[in-house]
């Protein structure tokens, strides 16, 4: 496929405030499960593009009401970005190419007692060149740090990847994530127990009624129904706020 398209996507991305996007090929990443690969999701897949969004740093380091902001700017971001994704999905099937929005937050599918998106973004983002994977699991960018929303279109349009970032921007010998998180969810070596870094950060007062009072619905379906958008708030990001590359 000639570039036209690649610049397409850009230009469509930037008109929409988007300031960091990218393109991968849709192949097998060893870190991902093949339950979530792109194939999943679409069939003959063969590009993923991915975007972030910054979170400012006023919302990181806010003295006061920071969790409170946090939570009101990332649940508003997360939305604003999924219906661009719907939109981006659209404009690429008007030039004959099949694509379906991969959505930053939900929903999630729940395997073997852990919390996977339909894709991993994260990972999707770092073969698009967006950044590399942190110690903590986020998404570390040489500009925005940690600080990063991720959305995505998987499309059938074979496009031309960019270039994956050759340097790590977590520094090997940092580990201030590490003895912030007070749930202790992060290894040294980069190992993050997603299950119990959620089941901390995270409060869903609906969410526990229904699971307490034993309702006779998945604990997937839950969470992808009842869990979404304001009817959960976060507790922590305790990483981010302590990550050298955000300050």
């Amino acid at each position: 496929m000639t570039g036209q398209t690649e610049v397409k996507i850009k230009d469509f991305l930037t008109s929409e405030g988007i300031p960091l996007t990218g393109i991968a090929a849709a192949c097998s990443l060893p870190s991902v499960p093949e339950d979530f690969s792109p194939q999943t999701i679409l069939n003959n897949a063969q590009s993923v593009i991915c975007y972030g969004v910054p979170i400012p740093k006023g919302i990181v380091y806010a003295d006061k009401h920071g969790l409170a902001l946090y939570w009101r700017y990332c649940n508003m971001t997360y939305r604003s970005m999924d219906i661009i994704s719907n939109k981006l999905s659209l404009f690429l099937e008007e030039s004959n190419h099949s694509a379906t929005p991969v959505y930053g937050c939900y929903p999630w599918k729940v395997r073997t007692r852990e919390f996977w998106g339909l894709i991993p973004l994260v990972y999707w983002a770092e073969e698009a060149g967006l950044g590399t994977v942190a110690k903590c699991g986020l998404l570390a960018n040489p500009v925005y740090g940690t600080r990063t929303l991720l959305g995505g279109v998987v499309t059938t349009a074979k496009l031309t990847p960019t270039k994956k970032m050759d340097k790590e921007i977590c520094p090997p010998d940092c580990f201030e994530c590490v003895q912030a998180c007070p749930a202790h969810a992060i290894d040294k070596t980069g190992k993050v127990n997603h299950n119990q870094c959620i089941r901390y950060a995270h409060e869903n007062p609906l969410l526990h009624h229904l699971l307490h009072d034993n309702v006779e619905f998945s604990f997937e379906t839950l969470v992808n129904t009842v869990g979404v958008d304001d009817h959960g708030t976060y507790l922590c990001f305790n990483c981010m706020k302590a990550c050298p590359l955000n300050k």
